[in-house]
């Protein structure tokens, strides 16, 4: 079946183009999109800097939400006009990218998403299941100091859960006042805005568990820099960048330093449903984090304030 996607091909040029899907398996679902996220790849890919991991040109997305249309003879699970969750799967898997207007998937990587009063806008699962996935890996246990350290869009969907754990104190670091007042509102014991040269003071070598979330250097040193001896260090954020630090301290202070990516947990589809849950109930919420909006065929203005970092972005969504 012909479908039409959007197609990076290269530095700040995307356009729509047709494509061919296959129909339906008898383990299959096709899926008529209704949104689909920005992801932080999706910009790196916009930007021209994604072709050491794929060549252009390529269609993408895995942050995709619809309503299943048709499903294969054996399905059982879900059922046609059901809205759904989307979960990735490989680059160049037929029907697998979600910036399209139709995709397929078998009835184990689809979610279903209940009727509720939440807007359709804020329903972006995938990187809040990412989210869960970091927090099942945390490791933070009752009494712990926790540091976040970014109070961007994934940082404040951390901060979320963070808030619903044991934790004796969760202090977030980040060098915008206005992201801080918003980890202050969803839960955050403490904020500290970061400035270049700043002390960290008695916050350092503090923290039990350091939840690093902003992808740069500066955030990775400072991380280490919060970590008291036997800390956990979580390399949440995709760094785009190479850094060298001291082995020595880090075989002295028994530090453990993870890499929460998703292919960490082979049962990473298995937190759709119950991230799903806990949207639906309130726990995280979109709702004060999509700052952008576009139609799917109109993408070109979002892309170039996301990676342009401007006008207060912090999330974007397009809608078919």
């Amino acid at each position: 079946m012909k479908t039409e996607g959007l197609c990076y091909l290269g530095e700040r040029r995307v356009e729509l183009r047709e494509l061919e899907i296959p129909e339906p398996a008898s383990d299959e679902v096709a899926v008529e999109m209704e949104l689909c996220g920005i992801c932080g790849w999706d910009v790196l890919s916009y930007a021209g800097r994604f072709g050491k991991f794929h060549p252009y040109p390529y269609f993408a997305g895995h942050e995709g939400i619809g309503k299943v249309t048709k499903v294969g003879e054996r399905v059982t699970s879900v059922k046609v006009g059901q809205r759904v969750a989307c979960h990735e799967v490989p680059i160049d898997t037929p029907g697998g990218p979600l910036l399209t207007r139709h995709a397929i998937r078998t009835d184990l990587k689809v979610s279903v998403i209940p009727d509720t009063d939440i807007p359709l806008k804020y329903w972006v699962v995938e990187p809040v299941v990412c989210i869960v996935n970091g927090l099942v890996y945390s490791g933070i246990q009752p009494g712990d100091s926790v540091a976040l350290v970014g109070a961007g869009y994934m940082g404040l969907i951390f901060m979320q859960g963070l808030a619903h754990m044991l934790a004796g104190e969760v202090v977030v670091f980040d060098v915008n006042e206005k992201r801080l007042a918003l980890a202050t509102e969803m839960g955050a014991n403490e904020t500290v805005q970061v400035e270049a040269g700043k002390p960290l003071g008695s916050h350092a070598k503090h923290f039990d568990v350091i939840i690093e979330t902003a992808g740069t250097p500066d955030s990775l040193r400072m991380a280490l820099a919060l970590a008291k001896p036997g800390a956990i260090i979580q390399n949440f954020a995709w760094n785009h960048n190479e850094l060298q630090f001291d082995l020595d301290e880090w075989h002295v202070n028994a530090w453990r330093i993870l890499n929460i990516h998703p292919g960490s947990n082979p049962h990473f589809g298995d937190l759709f449903p119950r991230t799903i849950k806990l949207m639906a109930k309130g726990v995280f919420s979109n709702e004060k984090l999509v700052t952008h909006t576009a139609a799917f065929d109109k993408p070109t203005d979002i892309f170039d304030i996301a990676l342009d970092r401007k006008d207060g972005y912090m999330k974007g969504v397009l809608l078919f």
